[in-house]
């Protein structure tokens, strides 16, 4: 492919703006309409082959109609001497790469809230689709400023075709720097929080110049390297946040949509609560109820002694301060549950490591649980009776997963180290469950001979 030639009979290729493992990107000037516009041109070299061709025109269809804000909706597909290509608005600010080391502080805020809310979206689309390849180079700028995901909906299949196709020269995936720990494990089958660590490291990097661990990205990390501090006057909301993206185990790392509704309120000023970080009624609840016990005596002691009238604000005040804390727990309990349903809504998927994700909701539904019994009205109360029908659908889930793990680590009892990994599993589930009351069900609901 040439500059100042045209492609495909319609696309007048102007100059070339970036060139990656797999393709390449060109500003284009759209003949028929006149417009300018990005072509993306995958594996430009040598083309592919029919099985490949096939595989993009399947995989593509499915982020084709991608109608978000923050992803950058591709315009057009199709395939020019066996090379798929794509025609994408083109960004006339390009992307974040050249703001590097530039970014305030608002800017972070508003680019956690953007590249969120985009990852929201294609990890909530059936199946889901995880970007893998999160960086500055592709998150573009809009014009009114928001900021754009470019390049998903290429996925592991889709990055094995053009591997192949490929000399070993531009053999490699994916971009180190960014990548989570995990992924350097094993099982590196992609998960969600992959995509969380890498928008963690691209924060990192916009505000400081520079990536977390350098070029080795969580290489260093899986090796026991700490998080460096970020340097600045940054705000340390902020920087716990990017922590928390960038944490070792994928699991502690937020969802893209918790992650979204924390960067809108880092955005706005207010203090983030973290769903996963025990709330202060919970970390001091003793303390509170023997200070609340020595208030209630002696305001009880206290009426005894004075005025109908002042008998009469004392009970006002009684009422006022239940009703209070029934809206605090309220809030606290709700905010638990939504958290928790939304992991279960993770381990369902069953990625690696998906009763990680369970176990976690399952203490959230206890916590709930254990504060909605706080609740001083029977109203109150009756909201949150569903409780226990989330909690014993989720306990079936893990003895599910409890037996899966046994069986496996006994299909595996030859390879000691995979046979050990899940017996490990198996057992941190027993330790939350009651398993054999489980399998007493299973045995009496085999009908004798």
């Amino acid at each position: 492919m040439e500059q100042n030639n045209l492609f495909h009979d319609r696309y007048f290729l102007e100059r070339l703006l970036g060139r990656g493992n797999f393709s390449e990107v060109w500003l284009a000037k759209d003949t028929k309409t006149g417009i300018k516009v990005a072509l993306k041109v995958y594996a430009p070299a040598t083309g592919l082959d029919d099985a490949g061709l096939n595989v993009f025109a399947r995989e593509f269809s499915l982020v084709v109609n991608a109608n978000h804000k923050n992803l950058l909706k591709p315009l057009y597909y199709d395939s020019c001497d066996r090379k798929p290509y794509l025609v994408l608005p083109y960004c006339e600010k390009g992307s974040i790469m050249k703001l590097v080391g530039k970014f305030s502080e608002q800017d972070a805020w508003r680019l956690l809230r953007d590249v969120a809310s985009g990852l929201a979206w294609l990890h909530a689309m059936n199946p889901p689709v995880i970007h893998q390849d999160i960086k500055p180079d592709n998150i573009m700028v809009a014009d009114n400023g928001d900021f754009m995901i470019t390049d998903f909906g290429v996925s592991t299949h889709l990055r094995s075709t053009l591997r192949k196709s490929l000399s070993s020269a531009f053999s490699s995936a994916g971009t180190v720097a960014y990548m989570a720990p995990e992924r350097f494990g094993k099982d590196n089958t992609p998960i969600m929080a992959n995509d969380i660590y890498s928008l963690g490291a691209t924060v990192f990097e916009m505000l400081s110049g520079d990536t977390p661990f350098g070029d080795d990205g969580g290489l260093v990390q899986k090796k026991g390297a700490e998080i460096p501090e970020l340097k600045g006057d940054y705000s340390p909301q902020l920087k716990k946040l990017i922590y928390k993206c960038l944490s070792t185990d994928p699991w502690k790392r937020p969802t893209a949509e918790q992650l979204e509704q924390y960067a809108i309120t880092g955005l706005s000023g207010n203090t983030i609560k973290y769903v996963d970080e025990k709330t202060a009624w919970q970390k001091h609840k003793l303390l509170f109820s023997v200070v609340g016990g020595v208030l209630v005596v002696a305001i009880i002691g206290g009426g005894m002694l004075i005025k109908h009238q002042v008998n009469v604000k004392r009970e006002t005040r009684e009422k006022m301060a239940i009703m209070a804390h029934n809206d605090s727990v309220q809030a606290e309990v709700s905010q638990l549950v939504f958290s928790a349903d939304s992991l279960v809504q993770v381990g369902d998927l069953h990625d690696e490591g998906y009763e990680r994700a369970y176990l976690k909701a399952y203490d959230n539904y206890e916590s709930a649980e254990e504060l909605a019994q706080t609740l001083q009205d029977s109203a109150n109360v009756d909201r949150h009776k569903n409780l226990d029908d989330k909690k014993s659908q989720l306990e079936r889930k893990l003895y599910d997963a409890y037996v899966s793990f046994q069986e496996k680590s006994q299909l595996f009892k030859d390879d000691v180290e995979i046979s050990t990994e899940f017996k490990e599993r198996a057992g941190n589930i027993s330790s939350v469950i009651n398993v054999a009351e489980f399998e007493n069900k299973q045995e009496k609901a085999v009908p004798e001979e």
